[in-house]
């Protein structure tokens, strides 16, 4: 087994049996009301931040954790039941999250903690509660309702995704990076900020005399608060002070005392649910819009530098035009030959993009025409290329994108075309060759690409492409050659991929 692997699926599992030790044991109210529910949110941020292969490896650890934590307190087929529920939770969400949010995901956008907001707490886990207070039915220990025992599971999975999920997500994000940014003012403003919390969480989160009203408002204060953290200390200091006060409050409420008078215990816990949640959104959601704002702020400064700096050199050559006109001229003409080449090449691949390659090829067949020479178009197009995309992220398929050129240029001779169509789908002409010659040129190229091997971070990414090959006759136009390689890749495509499919001239039209 990996090293990492083993590592990650050792430290996940240590901290989901610590959260679901703290969970049975420290997160429940006198009356056995369990106020939130904190493993699911180690094991979601887990299977948000590491890759899917890993993914049995942790449910598997988490599933041994939640089994030891469980035992002493449930039956083994509950316990196993409840992990089963847990995994089923954070796994779904996960899919969900990652689905619409691009990798790697952290929370540093607004869309990031929306689609967390949506899958986590709202959805998955208010359907996850369905099933675990099924659970608690089949153990005949419940005196309360199913409704209740449903919310109840959806309310404490919700909150201890709400509060734990962001802090370890963004922790873990930042110890990957090297801890950048780390700043001694910062730790300073935050320990005072957390020194007030905790006196105020003396008074606030503790039962009041019937006759003492002010109490009732003393939570309010921790409102400002969260928002005082997402002003001055981020995504990570907004959420680590939602933590505090969600310990403080539950911390009261396992002790058996709370601020609400004439309230039942039940009712507490969800008042003080619903309240760390007003919290956890206001203060985590604004430090998020406040962490894009700032992003999008630097993003404008450096290109206001960058256009300052282009009109810096636009003045120094304006300059130049006055001194010598020559010198202007040979300079306006380089600027439009790079102009040139940009306007003709592919920026992410670098070999000519489509509008290039039809000029160039248009120019060669009117040339070979003349000459009563042959010539042959293949339409190469990457198989699974979306799959590579959604399982390693865009990057990933910028970088396949750039190495499949490699085969290209190395499998055809320099007087031959090639460019970028779009997306993951490539065009070659080649000049003055039969079509067995073609076919076998179009075989080299997907012989060399199957048998390439893209490195990108700590993953080996295996491809294979399909292909359609059309014979030119002399008479039709690119346009015609294009479309019925085209058919041929289709065709390819339909046959299994990873083949060459040749253009049968009995079925061209005239």
């Amino acid at each position: 087994m990996n090293p990492k692997i083993f590592v990650s699926m050792l430290l996940v599992g240590a901290a989901y049996y610590v959260g679901a030790w703290t969970g049975v044991h420290q997160t429940i109210t006198p009356e056995g009301i369990a106020v939130l529910w904190p493993p699911n949110a180690i094991l979601l941020s887990a299977f948000l931040v590491l890759p899917y292969r890993r993914w049995p490896l942790i449910a598997l650890a988490a599933m041994a954790a939640e089994i030891l934590a469980d035992v002493p307190v449930f039956p083994l087929w509950a316990a196993g039941a409840f992990g089963m529920v847990n995994i089923f939770e954070a796994s779904l969400a996960a899919v969900l999250i990652r689905r619409f949010v691009p990798t790697p995901f952290n929370f540093d956008r607004l869309r990031s903690g929306w689609f967390f907001l949506l899958f986590g707490p709202l959805l998955v886990s208010g359907f996850a509660a369905l099933l675990g207070a099924g659970v608690y039915i089949l153990l005949g220990r419940a005196d309360t309702p199913y409704p209740a025992l449903w919310q109840i599971w959806w309310f404490g999975d919700a909150l201890g995704l709400l509060l734990l999920t962001p802090p370890i997500v963004v922790v873990w994000r930042w110890l990957e990076a090297g801890c950048p940014g780390l700043r001694w003012r910062a730790a300073v403003e935050a320990g005072l900020l957390w020194l007030v919390i905790g006196a105020l969480g003396l008074k606030a989160f503790t039962a009041s005399p019937p006759a003492t009203t002010e109490l009732y408002f003393t939570q309010f204060w921790f409102v400002p608060l969260g928002i005082l953290a997402a002003l001055r200390l981020g995504v990570l200091g907004a959420a680590a002070t939602v933590t505090l006060i969600a310990a403080l409050a539950v911390g009261n409420l396992v002790r058996g005392t709370h601020p609400y008078i004439s309230v039942g215990p039940q009712y507490a816990v969800w008042l003080t649910q619903e309240y760390l949640t007003i919290v956890a959104v206001v203060s985590v959601g604004l430090a998020l819009l406040l962490k894009e704002i700032s992003d999008q702020r630097e993003a404008l400064s450096k290109n206001k530098r960058a256009l300052q700096i282009y009109n810096e050199i636009l003045e120094a050559r304006v300059n130049e035009r006055t001194l010598a006109l020559e010198k202007s001229n040979q300079a306006l003409q380089e600027a439009n030959q790079r102009l040139a080449a940009i306007a003709a090449i592919d920026e992410l691949t670098g070999i000519p993009n489509r509008r290039h390659f039809r000029e160039e090829a248009q120019r060669e067949m009117s040339r070979l025409g003349k000459d009563g020479a042959e010539a042959t178009v293949i339409m190469v197009d990457l198989d699974h290329f979306k799959k590579i995309n959604d399982e390693y992220g865009h990057e990933a398929g910028d970088v396949v994108l750039r190495a499949i050129t490699g085969p290209l240029r190395q499998s055809i001779r320099p007087r031959d075309l090639m460019g970028r169509m779009g997306g993951e789908e490539f065009v070659v002409l080649l000049s003055g060759l039969e079509k067995k010659a073609s076919a076998r040129v179009a075989e080299r190229i997907r012989a060399a690409i199957e048998a390439l091997t893209v490195d990108y971070r700590d993953a080996q990414i295996r491809l294979t492409a399909s292909f359609g090959v059309a014979q030119w006759d002399g008479q039709g136009t690119l346009d015609d050659l294009v479309r019925q390689a085209d058919d041929a890749l289709y065709r390819a495509k339909a046959n299994g991929r990873n083949r060459v499919e040749i253009v049968d001239p009995s079925t061209q039209s005239a």
